[in-house]
């Protein structure tokens, strides 16, 4: 162009790339706004260079080809920073496997909008080599099931010809187990303490139950005080056994156990006192006199203390169920104060020993557990004397404290497998596998799934339930409405109650994820942050369902609960010790009746914990099978009929990317998996030692674990001791680290009341009060509970 003034001829060359104008940054700190500028200059420089190399055509380029590797550049060679790539596709075709092999005429088609995740591209791969013929193995008979060598029978294990009755045509118990038939004849002739071992699901609550009703109902004490004119012992005539038991749910249990025992001797009188419930009415009861009684060894420390009605001077038997739970739940002072006050109230004396079946002249302590670690032995040192070691088939010469190293093993008939899950594909993985399961109506009737912490129940139970709990939540929100609008015309109730509190904290909906048309299935979730309310309300619903149903839990449910027609037990998190996975598995295969258990584990060192599976097995892991995590997803995802097709792969990602657009669409549920998220990373650094290596949190994958809980980007700030990350965060992390600061305490509350001694406080008295209150809050909690 010519200038009119002195003729000057400027000459400009204008390219098709789009004018990059300066940016000016304003406001904050000077700090934050040179970090912006350097920030930004950075990323121009890196949309100039990819430019630069989509233009040139040179397939050798290495920018280029990384990008295309990771998936940053689109179909058009526009420069994207994300992870996922922005195509065209509707939802109905194919999905390529791998980013790398989009074409540009296939990316062309109507549709922007639609994100293909990267669930399938960038996994990592098992290193496990599966024996088929480990995988073959014969099926063996039930180990825990009642004998059938037609000799066996409850009256000639000493029990009286009315209980045995009572067994036999009420509660259809026709035959003793082994483990049964080893402890009631020396509990009901001798007494002596005893430690009873034998595996789960083998009647271990009916082992020590039946003697202690067996003996108290013949009520030959020989002293009048305690009996009536008819020599039975009546309520008032004391409390004569004590069941210590390390969490309410299974202090529950052995109640509902011990009432239905009682039928047939009616005259006997049982009670509870728990954490979680009045002190009020707990008092009531005892005021009115109790002949045995069950309870959490805080609450019951507590009311030894401060209960004047509570009169523990004839107590002939103190029970410590689940003996190696007691120890890990940090009630080792309480139990040692229990004795101790037992010890120095008693009035029982010294006297020739009474005729079989009466009431022991001493207080007779009895030991169960599943296994044998120093910190039972440690239990039965503080608790037992001169006592007996009772097992199937125990040798002559077998005492406590002669082995404690005995392994404990799984039921025979239980068939165990595992699958190496990548931790992208963990979620779909897990929605296949229920898909599956209750595919047929009658195929599974209950399952249990395990999680880690408390979080991560809630978050999966939202998700799986999501459709049922918004379409609530969306009528709740309607009425109020209507309500709202009624209000306007009417006057204002004072007492009119709220609906906020009950949106989406149900703990049953429907399982809405992997329910069908011809079978609903029922969700249920559990875990230590509940009031005992909705606990016990929760516990016994799926206990009682005569219909399909899943209890997503956290170990809280994972000891002693003997919860009927369980047939599949998923351990989605894998436990934090070898104990704790053999009670898991123990929930399922219980009194000789089949069943199966699947446990998830990562690609890598986590391959590592299969050695420690097969030595649940009494074959050395011959009956231990993988399963193939493509074949889990096609018996999911797959349509009926189809053979090598990929269409469980697009419908996985179909419901994967469903369930993120759910998660991102509001604050709360994004907040939910966020916490469920950062939660999951904080119980993985928990394992014990032993396997610390095996379940090292400085491999876990954290862009990958995000997927698992439908996150596309993993929130920072988790600030784990030995994980691996990046910088430190600044202002943006302090306030996300705030927003965790109750789960942080509750942590700490969780050492303290393990027994930590360096809690501060000036009052002892008040100090071991708060100790054993927070031991009675925490004894059900057996997960790594975060908030």
């Amino acid at each position: 162009m010519e200038d009119s003034n002195d003729g000057l001829l400027l000459n400009f060359s204008i390219s098709d790339r789009p004018l990059n104008t300066p940016t000016n940054f304003r406001g904050g700190r000077w700090k934050d706004r040179l970090n912006a500028k350097y920030g930004a200059r950075y990323r121009q420089k890196k949309i100039a260079s990819r430019l630069n190399a989509a233009t040139s055509g040179n397939p050798n380029t290495n920018e280029q080809g990384s990008d295309l590797r990771k998936g940053h550049i689109d179909a058009n060679d526009t420069p994207r920073l994300a992870k996922r790539q922005r195509v065209e596709d509707p939802p109905q075709q194919a999905i390529t496997r791998h980013p790398t092999t989009f074409s540009r005429s296939a990316e062309k088609t109507e549709n922007p909008r639609q994100i293909i995740s990267s669930l399938f591209s960038f996994n990592p791969a098992s290193n496990t080599v599966t024996d088929q013929e480990q995988n073959d193995a014969t099926p063996t008979e039930p180990s825990n099931a009642p004998l059938v060598d037609g000799i066996s029978t409850f009256t000639s294990l000493g029990l009286s010809p009315t209980l045995s009755a009572h067994l036999r045509l009420k509660l259809e118990l026709k035959a003793p187990t082994a483990i049964q038939k080893a402890v009631i004849p020396e509990l009901v002739k001798d007494d002596s303490d005893a430690f009873i071992q034998a595996e789960t699901g083998s009647g271990k609550t009916l082992a020590y139950l039946l003697p202690i009703i067996q003996r108290i109902s013949a009520g030959k004490t020989g002293s009048a005080s305690n009996l009536y004119g008819d020599g039975r012992v009546r309520r008032g005539s004391g409390l004569f056994a004590i069941i210590l038991a390390p969490t309410r749910e299974l202090c529950r249990q052995i109640s509902t156990v011990l009432e239905s025992l009682l039928r047939c001797v009616h005259w006997i009188v049982a009670g509870t006192v728990i954490g979680g419930e009045k002190k009020k009415s707990e008092k009531a009861r005892l005021r009115k006199g109790l002949n045995i009684l069950v309870a959490t060894p805080g609450r019951l420390m507590d009311h030894l203390e401060n209960t004047e009605a509570l009169d523990v001077s004839n107590v002939r038997w103190l029970v410590l169920d689940e003996g190696d739970r007691l120890m890990e739940l940090g009630f080792e002072a309480a139990i040692l104060g229990i004795v101790e006050r037992l010890e120095k109230r008693s009035q029982l004396t010294k006297a020739p020993a009474p005729p079989a079946g009466s009431l022991p002249n001493r207080k007779v302590t009895v030991l169960c557990s599943a296994t044998m670690k120093m910190d039972v032995q440690r239990l039965g040192e503080i608790s037992l004397k001169e006592a007996v070691h009772l097992k199937v088939s125990p040798s002559d010469d077998d005492e406590v404290g002669a082995r404690f190293d005995d392994d404990f093993s799984a039921p025979a008939q239980l068939k165990q497998s595992y699958a190496i899950v990548p931790a992208k594909l963990r979620l779909v993985a897990l929605v296949a596998v229920l898909k599956r399961a209750f595919i047929r109506r009658g195929s599974v009737m209950k399952a249990i799934i395990f999680i880690s912490c408390a979080d991560s129940v809630d978050f999966h139970f939202q998700i799986f339930c999501r459709h049922a709990i918004d379409a609530e939540n969306n009528a709740v929100s309607s009425a109020r409405e209507d309500r709202a609008g009624e209000e306007k015309r009417l006057p204002v109730s004072k007492e009119e109650p709220t609906d906020d509190k009950h949106i989406g904290m149900s703990t049953i909906a429907p399982a809405t994820a992997f329910s069908t048309p011809d079978n609903r299935v029922m969700l249920h979730r559990l875990h230590g942050s509940l009031p005992q309310s909705a606990r016990t309300s929760t516990l016994a619903a799926f206990a009682r369902s005569k219909d399909p149903a899943v209890l997503v839990c956290t170990d809280v449910a994972s000891r002693g609960l003997d919860l009927p027609n369980v047939d599949f037990v998923i351990e989605y998190d894998p436990p934090f010790s070898k104990d704790d996975h053999l009670h898991r598995v123990g929930r399922t295969a219980r009194a000789g009746r089949s069943g199966r258990a699947l446990i998830y584990l990562l690609p890598g060192d986590e391959e590592g914990y299969i050695e420690i599976l097969k030595e649940s097995y009494r074959d050395g892991g011959r009956g231990l099978r993988r399963s193939n995590t493509d074949e889990l997803l096609k018996k999911g995802f797959g349509s009926p009929g189809i053979g090598s097709g990929k269409d469980w792969e697009e419908k996985a990602t179909e419901w994967q990317l469903e369930v993120e657009r759910w998660t991102l669409e509001d604050p709360k549920h994004l907040e939910m998996a966020r916490r469920a998220y950062q939660s999951h990373v904080r119980a993985y650094a928990t394992h014990v030692a032993a396997e610390r290596n095996i379940f090292d949190i400085k491999n876990l994958h954290l862009g990958h674990l995000a997927k698992a809980f439908a996150l596309r980007d993993k929130p920072g700030s988790i600030k784990i001791s030995g994980a691996r990350g990046g910088k430190e965060t600044t202002k943006a992390g302090r306030q996300d680290n705030d927003t965790m600061g109750k789960s942080q305490s509750a942590s700490k509350g969780n050492k303290r009341q393990r027994g930590n001694p360096d809690v501060p406080t000036t009052d002892p008295a008040g100090a071991a009060k708060m100790k054993a209150k927070i031991r009675e809050h925490m004894a059900s909690v057996s997960e790594f509970n975060i908030g």
